[in-house]
């Protein structure tokens, strides 16, 4: 073969292989692979947060 031709399939393989080392662990916590009936994962908002986000919302011109 040739050998560009195996450089290029080697650095493929190097790069898709950390893009499912990155992409695979969030499924993981999520129970997309498990037999869970709910997936995902669950978040934790108290009040001062919920404000904090709808002010965001808010225009600064008045």
């Amino acid at each position: 073969m040739d050998r560009t031709f195996i450089i290029v399939v080697l650095v493929v393989t190097i790069f898709t292989g950390f893009l499912i080392g990155y992409s695979v662990p969030p499924f993981i916590k999520a129970g997309v692979f498990s037999g869970r009936k709910e997936k995902g994962v669950e978040s934790q908002i108290d009040k001062n947060m919920e404000q904090y986000y709808k002010d965001l919302y808010k225009s600064d011109d008045k």
